[in-house]
């Protein structure tokens, strides 16, 4: 939770955030549904294939969350766009 907001320049950090969360849940959770439905019709009832859908989704979360920017060292004071 405290990683997203840390992005954000302090100025913009309240809404730059919450526009990032609120499209990450449309781009994201939106296809979900529909592409575990193709899965597992597609599968013929069997949910291994939507198993294997929300694995590569959740190393594709790793991976965008290991390629995003330390801020640990990062001047908050004169932090602004």
């Amino acid at each position: 939770a405290a990683i997203l907001p840390e992005l954000f320049p302090a100025n913009v950090r309240y809404t730059g955030s919450a526009v990032a969360y609120n499209l990450s849940s449309v781009i994201g959770a939106v296809p979900a549904s529909f592409v575990a439905i193709a899965l597992w019709q597609a599968g013929g009832g069997n949910t291994v294939w939507v198993g294997v859908y929300l694995a590569l989704a959740a190393v594709l979360t790793l991976v965008a969350l290991f390629m995003t920017a330390e801020t640990r060292d990062k001047d908050y004071e004169n932090n602004v766009a």
